[in-house]
């Protein structure tokens, strides 16, 4: 009977633990490894930009030479060269350039002796967005004139414009859209300024 009993309490023993042997192995399966993933930001994407500006100019305070010579409108172009760099939502455009207006001008006998104006420059530009991108740009540098008007010297000095655009990337390497700026050229004593409104594109390389 001792024989039997032992045999029994064993055999008890041996079921426990291979009960619990299983239920440790099945709650091994059921622990699921966590790693942690990091996610990192792309860097920014930089791009080589080639704009075309063509605008009209309204002049603001137009200067009258001593012969009566005024300035009254003009038209002109610019074009742009600089490395678009893409972060999240915004362009940024360290640019340069060229840029020529010719100046409408007459004076008081309905003599005609037009300006025209050149500009080099540097600057930036930002524009917010990505298919309907609104943005502002300035640039400095230095611009000088020609005139036919023998009482204006052909002289030049610090150029500033600073203006508004609203542009349209509908497509991946091009853009277009419209602008508003103001320009002046130092060129004393008769100082040009004007409010040049027009469109533009860009092409990216």
């Amino acid at each position: 009977m001792n024989r039997l009993y032992r045999g029994t309490l064993a055999l008890a023993a041996t079921s426990v633990l291979l009960l619990l042997a299983s239920r440790s192995a099945r709650a091994a399966e059921r622990v699921v490894e966590v790693r942690e993933v990091v996610y990192e930001s792309p860097p920014p994407e930089s791009r080589f930009d080639f704009g075309f500006d063509g605008d009209g100019a309204a002049m603001i305070a137009p200067p009258r030479s001593a012969i009566g010579n005024t300035l009254t409108g003009g038209t002109g172009f610019k074009l742009r060269f600089g490395d678009q760099i893409h972060f999240h939502g915004l362009r940024f455009t360290p640019e340069g350039g060229y840029a020529y207006e010719h100046l409408f001008a007459t004076d008081d006998t309905g003599a005609v002796y037009d300006w025209d104006t050149h500009r080099l420059f540097g600057g930036v530009r930002l524009a917010f967005g990505y298919v309907v991108t609104p943005g502002f740009y300035a640039h400095v540098g230095y611009g000088w004139r020609n005139t036919g008007d023998p009482s204006v010297p052909p002289i030049g000095g610090l150029a500033l414009d600073a203006g508004f655009a609203l542009d349209f990337h509908v497509l991946r390497h091009f853009g277009f859209g419209a602008h508003a700026e103001y320009v002046t050229i130092d060129s004393q004593p008769y100082t040009p300024q004007w409010i040049a409104l027009g469109l533009h594109g860009d092409v990216v390389f």
